[in-house]
């Protein structure tokens, strides 16, 4: 899947790499070669699972919520997550995550990008 940063990449439903994050499973949509202003995921909660808090420093993150239920911490403000819902995470912000009987799958988009190894904080 790698392509330059001026090139139009197009991800199929089983083109994407995944990988497991701290139990959670993330789908890259974009090759990290093609990330210039942003880096876009689908993020995977399995019922009753929980996304450990954390943080970006420099990154910005928008969220839609494309199916399931859950619950958002951001910050200290707790938000009921359902299909439809949007919301922008400001850097230093921390946000967890967690499912109760339905799993949640959420777009992800960060600018600057943001990876794994990159600017990303994990809350202990």
């Amino acid at each position: 899947m790698t392509k330059a940063k001026n090139e139009v990449v197009f991800a199929g439903p089983s083109s994407s790499p995944q990988f497991n994050l701290k139990g959670i499973q993330i789908h890259q949509l974009l090759d990290r070669d093609a990330c210039n202003n942003f880096s876009a995921y689908l993020v995977k909660l399995e019922p009753h699972q929980t996304k450990k808090a954390s943080f970006h420093k420099k990154g910005e993150e928008l969220y839609y919520v494309l199916s399931g239920s859950g619950q958002a911490k951001l910050g200290k403000t707790f938000y009921s997550l359902e299909a439809g819902c949007f919301f922008r995470v400001p850097p230093n912000t921390v946000h967890e995550f967690t499912t109760e009987e339905d799993p949640l799958d959420l777009l992800n988009f960060h600018s600057p990008p943001v990876f794994p190894d990159h600017d990303t904080y994990f809350v202990e």
